[in-house]
């Protein structure tokens, strides 16, 4: 009896110490869990805001675009034009430093400018830094890119008159927006009119006298640049004060280069005191911008985590011990058991279903370009067409073909036809802005897109054909251009029950191969039209 006593004793202490585990683990799961949530929720937080920083970004790049567009509609803006425009902008977006127009001048050129400037400022002349800081009278060299318009003035009167190009790296900055027509944000400076330590960038938009499409043409036609001078700190304070969770440290970080530069911090250094407890941070990277890639790198303050965090751990671990052990473990065991069995059908379902849609994507993806293949276009056409008369709206087929594909395989082997049908699948596929917009490879060379319910086939055609000859790729035997183009058929038709879908692809085809017989590199369409882009002109083959 008495070693039955100290057996019963000893198992007693036994589940008492398994009860005692039991609990700790329990607290500590739930815990876990709401350390999960509260990432969870930090996460969601970090994103509301980097989501308002972006909005505020492309809002400043869209002001940008309003001021191009008086350079494009009229030939001589005057300063009053510009500043008229651009105040009223910078009313409404106070984070923005200064808008400015920064003409292209020859040496021959610099004079007449200089005057026609001294007539309303008799002090004005091109300036640049020299290597102590000051600013000095430019010196002479073959182009400026002076500060000849400024709004507003008060706060900007250093910058009047600085050539940007006697700045090598923002010199060129301004030779690659010029020649990829692209708007370009500069890497952060500290630009000329600031007195504070705060960091700034610049933005510069390329203006061109008419529209040129090569590089060639497009150093010839330039006319300036359209820039935008911003301070980080203050366009990051107005896109996230608006944002609601506090007590979160962020950082601003340009990841363009080889070396990360940090832009911007929302806390100083005393601040960061608070964080050295820190469980976890969130890299946040921003949508690019201006060619460069910012990245919002934040951390939790302990404020922010100690609000979100509650006493239901310590307490169930507490409660859990004062329940009979016995009961409470064999309670537990049977719990867990069918949560893990649960866990692990979810799983493998998930699982079955995952497999079952990457097989249904492999069945209808190109394996070499990635994009739709054949069959996925047979039954998309079929769907479309069918969509199509029911609700009778048009529809749109584009067949594409690379000119001299066979000649360039063979000068340039079979891989780089490869990487050649590649690029431009991934070149059309980018042209595509609606989700029901398809492109897909349609057999060797040949792609189409198929466009429901649009009116600008056309358009988009001819978009394509030049997006494939500015990709640069060489093609030394072809007949047409030193570098690879495309042959376009172009149909548009609200088909009806009477309808017949395979004539409708078929006179796409025939168009396509129009396109070719009349020196390929342009688009065939059905109405009785010819444009002309450039050297390139469009016949487009008449109506039935």
């Amino acid at each position: 009896m008495r070693t039955l006593s100290i057996f019963s004793s000893y198992l007693v202490l036994f589940f008492m110490l398994v009860g005692i585990i039991l609990s700790a683990g329990i607290g500590y799961r739930f815990y876990q869990n709401e350390t999960l949530a509260i990432e969870s929720d930090f996460r969601r937080d970090v994103d509301d805001k980097a989501a308002a920083l972006e909005r505020e970004l492309l809002i400043n790049l869209e002001v940008l675009y309003a001021v191009k567009g008086l350079y494009n509609s009229s030939d001589n803006v005057t300063e009053s034009e510009f500043r008229t425009l651009a105040s009223s902008f910078l009313v409404r977006h106070q984070n923005i430093q200064a808008l400015e127009w920064i003409p292209r001048v020859s040496l021959g050129q610099r004079e007449k400018y200089e005057q026609q400037r001294r007539q309303l400022h008799p002090d004005f002349e091109f300036t640049e830094r020299e290597f102590q800081g000051s600013m000095i009278r430019a010196t002479e060299r073959k182009e400026y890119f002076p500060v000849y318009y400024v709004e507003p003035m008060e706060g900007n009167e250093v910058a009047f008159g600085f050539d940007l190009a006697s700045n090598p790296k923002r010199e060129q900055i301004l030779k690659k927006s010029r020649d990829l027509d692209l708007s370009l944000a500069t890497a952060s400076i500290t630009l000329v009119q600031e007195t504070s330590n705060q960091k700034g960038f610049l933005i510069f938009m390329p203006i061109y006298r008419g529209e040129p499409n090569t590089l060639i043409k497009r150093r010839e036609k330039l006319l300036g640049f359209v820039l935008g001078v911003y301070r980080i700190g203050d366009m990051f304070e107005t896109a996230i004060k608006y944002t609601g969770a506090q007590g979160i440290n962020l950082t601003l970080v340009d990841n363009t280069g080889v070396s990360a530069e940090q832009l911007y911090s929302s806390y100083t250094s005393e601040q960061s005191l608070n964080t050295t407890q820190i469980q976890f941070t969130y890299n946040k990277p921003l949508s690019r911008f201006g060619g460069r890639q910012w990245t919002l790198v934040t951390t939790p303050m302990l404020g922010y985590i100690a609000e979100r965090r509650s006493l239901l751990p310590f307490i169930s671990c507490a409660f859990g011990i004062l329940f009979t052990l016995l009961c409470g473990a064999y309670t537990f065991a049977v719990i867990r058991r069918s949560f893990l069995i649960k866990v692990e059908v979810e799983q493998r379902t998930q699982e079955l279903n995952e497999a079952k849609l990457e097989l249904e994507e492999l069945s209808h993806t190109d394996e070499l370009t990635q994009i739709a293949n054949r069959r996925k276009f047979d039954e998309q056409f079929e769907k479309e067409w069918h969509r199509a008369v029911r609700s009778n709206t048009s529809l749109s087929l584009i067949m594409i073909d690379i000119d001299n594909f066979k000649q360039f395989n063979e000068h340039y082997g079979h891989l780089a036809g490869d990487q050649c049908l590649r690029d431009v699948a991934k070149s059309l596929q980018s042209t595509m802005s609606r989700n029901a917009d398809l492109v897909a490879r349609y057999g060797g060379e040949e792609f189409v897109i198929l466009l429901p319910n649009t009116n600008e086939s056309e358009l988009l055609a001819d978009k394509c054909r030049m997006i494939i000859e500015k990709l640069h790729i060489p093609h030394e035997p072809s007949s047409v251009s030193e570098y690879v183009t495309i042959s376009l058929g172009v149909i548009s038709a609200n088909p009806t029950q009477n309808s017949d879908p395979l004539a409708f692809s078929a006179k796409a085809d025939k168009l396509l191969y129009l396109a070719k017989d009349l020196g390929k590199n342009r688009v065939c369409i059905e109405e009785p039209l010819i444009l002309q882009k450039g050297d390139v002109i469009d016949f487009k083959a008449p109506k039935k």
